[in-house]
This record gives structure tokens, sequence and C-alpha cells, in this order.
């Protein structure tokens, strides 16, 4: 699993909806569908329900939300320190 994953769920649990959610990461469709199955196959079960008109997330998805948030907001953090530190080095 990577951070872009992450990314990708989580844009994909706001929108519920593939090819917005795509647009969104700045790329393709079938690309994004991609990291997300691989996501899934990591975690080991599906994240979310793909129906033609609708898209849900499973209860293994709304499980994982909160954890694949934390992750993301915990990296962000780490960046966000990592650059203050440079800053102040300058």
């Amino acid at each position: 699993m990577d951070l872009v994953q992450i990314r990708h769920f989580l844009t994909l649990a706001r929108t519920l909806n593939f090819t917005r959610a795509a647009e969104l990461c700045h790329i393709t469709q079938p690309a994004f569908t991609r990291s997300i199955q691989r996501l899934e196959e990591e975690l080991g079960g599906p994240l979310v329900l793909r129906e033609r008109a609708l898209t849900q997330l499973t209860q293994l998805g709304r499980d994982m939300l909160p954890l694949l948030q934390g992750t993301h907001d915990a990296a962000e953090a780490v960046r966000a320190r990592a650059a203050d530190h440079r800053r102040a080095e300058d």
C-alpha cells in the first residue's frame, strides 16, 4: 500500500464516482481503477461496491476510511514538519 493509493481511495470515498475521482487525481480512469484494485487486493477485500449508477463503500471501506484518513493526515504532517525544518535551516 502506498500513499498514492490511499489518496485515491480517499478521493473516491468523498466523490463516490470513479470518473470524477480520477479527474480530481489527474489520472486516467483505468489507471485510477487499477490503483483502487491493488489497494483492495492488499487489504483483502472490496472497498467499494461498483454498480452502474451507484458506487458506495463496503463495510470494509467504511472501516478503513478513518484509518486511511489518519495515515494520510500523518504523512501530510510529516511533510509539513520537514518543510518547516528545511526553511529553519536556510
